[in-house]
């Protein structure tokens, strides 16, 4: 069995000893307070009695203007009332997988919580997926149990679900767990009606039940099993993988815990610091950073099932006290939103006047993606200082945080985690052992030493459900340890940070020239009139591949009228190489995003590989 010494990490290596690394953070794993590497739900307990919380309330919840206050005893017995009924009534066993497909709420965490209690495995679905991509997911985890809203049930489960191995549907609504009175919960019902009675109490192929009843009537039970934290899994979760091919992450109780213990001293975390979830619990940033934060380390998360409009995040944090501070894990948009929300009331002046957000948010951290400095300037301007985080969902996420005290250097990875190592692979032969890590007798350091970014660590998942080959190709050992290939390609400073600059699968080749999307969105950004930018590659039968931007004008600014695609692409020649400026520049009212806030580059660019197969011309 793995333990922490396992996880030893060169005490030489450049991070250490460059002069960034962030007084009072131990460079080990094993060094870190209070760190015990124990199943989910002990882990949880264990939180409760150290930190004194068990009549603490852990969990806001809002719906509308109105706050849901749970306290953690409560939401212990409502866990284990769930798991009770999973194990007794359904069958459930360690190991057996139960999808959850809810937005973040009370309902979702009682869910999690219970899976954890029993030793089942819980898989993480996203709300808004399609049912295609409903059906893949939980044919790809065979879920035996299927926990949804209510109101998605005609959507597409109802379709979905004979098609799978699931035999047991529980049916809940938001409003399940809020106690507020008669009228309040009347104006409640308005904006979140109940769909109950379109959801069949059984069918042929599934029989259903309704959460709220579970846990009304089943008589809680002490149940024990035997869980290795380190070889069960704990979670199922999507990922597109480093291919972009959907497959199923499986993360330990270890994976999770251990990721937690290593973001604690980075970021100070406290308890009762209250940590903002409005990125979803289906992905493991929301779950690590909000949920199992809060949990496992004693915070109190406050919960909205979608993010808010700004003026509703504004208006929660005035009606909440923060004696520790708020944290706010998110992604680049949730952040510029923020920013412009401030802006459009005035300025700075203005805001600081009506709302207290900006003296209770002592961090934030960013992630999912890159963060730009026309999003970073102005919001640390108005709030606090903003580090760039980095992960995946295959290391359950968190790799790398920029220190937020001390020096630190922007536009960049960050260090790596108290017990992570990572180093410069060559990206198309990792035998050949890395360009660059860290170590004297590896100092590659710079651009011109670009290759693919890997990572060790008691993060890294299990592997992938079923999938022998991927974790072949993406799961390798080298010098004792076990590297995650990241797919993504960067290069080592003499400080230890790294700089991304693409996915290697988003790389665009034009006419041999390696042309980065991001670097390119990040100069498109310093216009004065563009908002937002997504940038893909599109075949070319003279250079091979083109590049397409896709542009958002500043509120104000119009196509057209105020700027033409040729003004910005004349920009474009003096700002930046020949080969990096879009050969296509298109703009759209807005850019698709996920759930989690990232851009879907890929979706703008199948629409005109699309329109490129049927012989059309591409915009721009």
């Amino acid at each position: 069995m793995p333990s922490l010494e396992d996880f030893l990490v060169d005490e030489n290596k450049v991070w250490f000893t460059g002069g960034y690394w962030p007084e009072g953070v131990p460079y080990q794993l094993k060094d870190v307070e209070g760190i015990e590497i124990t199943p989910m739900w002990e882990g949880f307990i264990k939180s409760a009695n150290d930190n004194d919380a068990w009549d603490v309330d852990i969990c806001y919840f809002v719906v509308g203007s109105y706050i849901e206050r749970v306290k953690l005893r409560d939401l212990f017995e409502m866990a284990k009332k769930f798991g009770t009924f999973l194990y007794d009534t359904l069958g459930i066993r360690k190991g057996d997988c139960v999808a959850i497909d809810l937005p973040n709420s009370i309902n979702f965490v009682v869910a999690y919580m219970g899976c954890m209690y029993i030793g089942a495995v819980a898989q993480g679905i996203n709300p808004t997926y399609r049912p295609m991509e409903l059906l893949h997911s939980l044919q790809m985890t065979d879920a035996k149990v299927f926990v949804m809203m209510d109101a998605l049930y005609i959507a597409g489960p109802n379709s979905v679900l004979p098609k799978t191995k699931v035999k047991y549907v529980i049916s809940t609504n938001l409003l399940d767990f809020v106690t507020a009175d008669e009228q309040t919960f009347a104006a409640l019902r308005k904006n979140v009606p109940d769909f109950q009675g379109s959801v069949p109490d059984e069918t042929e192929h599934f029989k259903v039940y309704r959460m709220k009843k579970v846990i009304e009537e089943t008589e809680p039970k002490e149940i024990k099993v035997e869980i290795d934290p380190w070889t069960d899994p704990a979670v199922y979760l999507m990922t597109g993988g480093t291919t972009g091919l959907p497959k199923v992450a499986m993360l330990s109780h270890a994976n999770l815990v251990s990721n937690l213990y290593q973001i604690k001293p980075w970021v100070n975390l406290k308890p009762r610091m209250i940590t903002i979830g409005s990125i979803p619990f289906f992905h493991s940033f929301g779950m690590t950073c909000v949920m199992n934060g809060a949990l496992t380390l004693g915070m109190t998360m406050l919960l909205f099932p979608k993010p808010p409009p700004d003026e509703q995040l504004c208006e929660t944090i005035n009606k909440i006290d923060a004696p520790e501070g708020i944290m706010y894990t998110g992604v680049e948009m949730l952040f510029k939103r923020l920013t412009d929300f401030a802006e459009s009331m005035g300025g700075e002046e203005e805001f600081k006047k009506k709302y207290d957000f900006w003296k209770k948010l002592k961090y934030a951290t960013q992630g999912a993606g890159p963060l730009h400095d026309y999003v970073r300037i102005p919001f640390e301007k108005i709030f606090c200082p903003i580090r760039v985080g980095y992960g995946l969902t295959e290391t359950t996420p968190v790799v790398s945080i920029n220190p937020f005290w001390g020096p630190t250097k922007v536009g960049k990875l960050g260090l790596p985690l108290p017990g992570t190592d990572w180093a410069i692979f060559p990206s198309d032969d990792f035998e050949a052992g890395p360009i660059c890590d860290g170590t004297p007798e590896r100092n590659n350091f710079g651009i011109e030493h670009t290759g693919e970014i890997c990572v060790a660590g008691p993060q890294v998942m299990l592997g992938y459900l079923g999938k022998q080959k991927e974790q072949e190709d993406n799961i390798k050992y080298w010098n004792g340890k076990r590297w995650l290939l990241t797919g993504d390609i960067g290069f080592m400073d003499e400080h230890g940070f790294i700089e991304i600059r693409d996915r290697k699968k988003s790389l665009i080749k034009v006419s041999g020239h390696s042309v980065f999307p991001k670097e390119v969105e990040e100069l498109m950004g310093h216009h004065e009139m563009v908002d937002e930018v997504a940038v893909a590659g599109l075949p070319d039968e003279m250079t091979g591949e083109a590049v397409k931007a896709w542009v958002t004008l500043k509120k104000g600014y119009k196509a057209g009228k105020d700027i033409t695609a040729e003004q910005l692409k004349e920009w474009c020649l003096n700002n930046m190489a020949k080969w990096k400026t879009p050969k296509y520049i298109e703009f759209v009212r807005k850019l698709p995003v996920s759930m989690t806030g990232k851009v879907q580059r890929r979706e703008l660019q199948e629409k005109d590989l699309e329109k490129l197969k049927k012989g059309k011309q591409i915009k721009g």
